[in-house]
């Protein structure tokens, strides 16, 4: 028998309807090391979490999570704390694709008749955002997983594929792990996800709940960073790999992307006050292979969604990589940094953006 591995890869439900609600939801798609795949996503508790097979997470912790068109990404922690053998992992997700994270616990709770000869289809992502619909036919259920073959002659599970779920009109019944032949997968079943899944996100979210902390912890700021609390949740441009993402800035760490337009970074304040703001300073990573940022604007936003952003300054960063821009205190929940260019044409390196 010859087993395809896949690479990495997470999912949020395409309009799916549970006990009559129709539940907006759209797959992703996920890098991590290279590779490529899918997964789940659903939201509990105020929080969104990805669902995965653990072989596509392998040792990383951190992935970079894209979303369906319009294509938007976000980091999330992966963790495995499901016993050996249990291809199964998940990770909470923050950013801009958590915004899109819809679908509830219920989504993957309870059985699914998932009958052999039934008629199925696989779900993936296009790295353009759209949405590819595979129609299966179930071969084989047992307690713990099921196989389907693909219907349609020319397609095919090709890599990337792991994590997929399967879809019985709007219901998912499971997750691919592993492809048996191009064109036969396994799957574990949507009641062995849902009862595992549930039993830990609903452990994690109960000192939520009670007022406490998130799954996540908040990176510890040095001093040198930033003085006022905000923290990077999303950026236009994705990072070269899951551990230079966008979230290093205001942690240990550098954000390091291609500069292909302008990329303009979110930063939220922690907690539900405002901060009075009056400056932003910008730090270049100090790798030779990465390029330092020249061109750049600074925006606030006083209102809980960011949404009216208003100039606050704007400078050339020299070649020492540091650039401090200063101006009238202002209160701000959101700070928007945009880098619009750089002094060559390597990829972009920042170190760290701190809030005074």
């Amino acid at each position: 028998m010859r087993i395809l591995r896949f690479g990495l890869t997470i999912v949020i439900v395409a309009a799916a309807a549970v006990n009559g609600t129709r539940i907006a939801a759209q797959t992703v798609r996920i890098e991590s090391a290279g590779e490529t795949g899918h997964g789940f996503t659903i939201r509990h508790a105020g929080l969104c979490w990805v669902i995965l097979p653990r072989h596509v997470a392998g040792d990383s912790r951190r992935v970079t999570v894209f979303s369906g068109a319009p294509v938007v990404h976000s980091a999330a922690m992966i963790e495995t704390p499901f016993w050996d053998g249990m291809d199964l992992a998940i990770g909470q997700l923050r950013g801009a694709v958590e915004d899109r994270c819809t679908a509830d616990l219920a989504l993957i709770s309870g059985a699914v008749r998932a009958e052999t000869g039934g008629e199925v289809q696989l779900q993936r992502l296009r790295s353009s955002g759209e949405v590819e619909r595979i129609p299966m036919q179930i071969t084989r259920t047992d307690y713990l997983t099921l196989e389907a073959v693909v219907a349609k002659p020319g397609d095919e599970l090709f890599k990337g594929t792991s994590g997929a779920f399967l879809f019985e009109g709007d219901r998912p019944i499971g997750m691919i792990i592993e492809a048996m032949t191009p064109t036969e997968g396994r799957f574990i079943r949507i009641e062995e996800i849902g009862q595992n899944i549930s039993r830990r996100i609903s452990r994690q979210a109960a000192p939520i709940a009670a007022g406490g902390g998130g799954a996540l912890p908040v990176p510890e700021q040095s001093d040198n960073r930033a003085s006022l609390a905000f923290e990077a949740v999303s950026a236009i441009l994705p990072p070269l790999t899951p551990d230079q993402g966008e979230a290093n800035l205001t942690g240990p760490g550098v954000y390091a992307f291609h500069l292909t337009r302008p990329n303009r970074i979110a930063f939220r304040v922690r907690g539900d006050a405002a901060a009075v703001l009056s400056r932003v300073r910008i730090e270049a990573a100090r790798e030779e292979d990465l390029a330092t940022p020249r061109d750049i604007t600074v925006e606030v936003a006083a209102d809980g969604a960011g949404q009216r952003a208003r100039p606050f300054a704007m400078g050339v960063m020299g070649p020492d990589g540091v650039l401090e821009l200063t101006g009238a205190p202002t209160s701000a929940r959101w700070v928007y940094v945009t880098i619009r260019s750089a002094w060559d044409e390597a990829p972009v390196g920042l170190d760290a953006v701190s809030f005074h």
